[in-house]
């Protein structure tokens, strides 16, 4: 019985051994997959690297650098440096600077040639805008157009500032542009104003020099006073009113001097007619007196004319008429 017993006990310890080594037993690692191999197709070739050649800017470089050099040459002759001296010394330094590095440089310089280049056309632009600004304060033109007087002498103040040189050069040259332009304007507007007012003085010159027969006896002058009106007209419709006023000035000189000159010349020629009058009213007193005391009858006397003899033709003034220029009192196409 006790040999059972001892024979239950170890076969109840071998089953549970046998349970615990079932459940720790690692499973198989899994076989490792191989990559397929590609095989590269028959008669194909290997592919290199290629090398990208670097483009040379050289001759690009000159060419911007020549178009800076007629901008600069530009705003020199318009006066740049005396208007703007700080911007024009800066100018002069980076086109040393820049000249220098084209000489050898073959890299793109673009950016930096056409700021430059800009900046020399904003200095052109500013001396030409102080310019005008001084012409009109020297004529005290503001008023003809304030608003733009006061905006664009604004932009010149903001441009001769040291740090206005700061921002870019396309920056520089628009407000330089900006005041340009504002200056045109109130100029524009004054010379339209007196060249109109001048043409009316021109108008009236030449009806008076109308009136003296100027076209017969003064022909050459009066056609050159005609000429003038006409090209002052010619000079207002195109857009060039300062030109127009100094033409509209040009004609009435001539029209008023010829009529100035051809009545005095009819005042002193009605003078000299009527002291001939008197003095043949004074010849005729004395003929009387000596008809009366001896009577020459009725026999013609040698060189004396016959009463009824005609001593001048009639002048009938058809050339006179036919002379006269005639002109629009009006100015008509006045360009905007």
């Amino acid at each position: 019985m006790a040999k059972y017993k001892s024979f239950i006990v170890a076969l109840g310890i071998f089953t549970a051994l046998s349970f615990v080594a079932c459940k720790s037993t690692p499973e198989p690692e899994p076989a490792p997959v191989e990559e397929p191999v590609v095989q590269p197709e028959e008669g194909a070739e290997e592919k290199t690297e290629e090398t990208v050649p670097t483009e040379n800017f050289s001759e690009a470089n000159k060419a911007l650098l020549s178009k800076v050099e007629q901008s600069r040459a530009a705003a020199a002759e318009s006066g740049a440096e005396a208007a703007n001296p700080v911007a024009f010394k800066a100018a002069e330094a980076e086109y040393a600077a820049e000249k220098l590095a084209s000489e050898s440089a073959t890299e793109d310089m673009s950016a930096v040639l056409n700021d430059l280049n800009n900046r020399y056309l904003a200095l052109k632009s500013y001396a030409d805008a102080k310019s005008k600004k001084a012409k009109i304060d020297a004529n005290n033109f503001a008023s003809y157009n304030q608003a733009a007087y006061d905006e664009g002498s604004a932009i010149i103040d903001e441009l001769a500032k040291p740090e206005s040189n700061l921002t870019f050069g396309s920056v520089w040259y628009k407000k330089a542009t900006d005041a340009n332009a504002k200056m045109e304007s109130v100029l524009d507007a004054a010379y339209r104003s007196l060249s109109k007012a001048e043409r009316t003085e021109a108008f009236k010159a030449k009806k008076d020099a109308d009136s003296v027969k100027a076209s017969v006896s003064r022909k050459a002058e009066y056609d050159k006073g005609v000429q003038s009106f006409k090209s002052g007209d010619a000079a207002y419709v195109t857009g060039s009113p300062e030109q127009a006023l100094s033409d509209y000035t040009s004609s009435k000189t001539v029209f008023a001097a010829l009529f100035q000159e051809i009545s005095v010349a009819r005042q002193k020629a009605q003078e000299a007619v009527d002291a001939a009058k008197k003095r043949v009213e004074q010849s005729e007193t004395v003929a009387q007196d000596a008809d009366t005391q001896a009577p020459l009858g009725d026999e013609p006397v040698e060189g004396i004319e016959e009463a009824d003899t005609t001593l001048l033709e009639a002048d009938d003034f058809t050339e006179a008429q036919n002379s006269v220029v005639e002109l629009d009192e009006t100015l008509e196409g006045e360009a905007e």
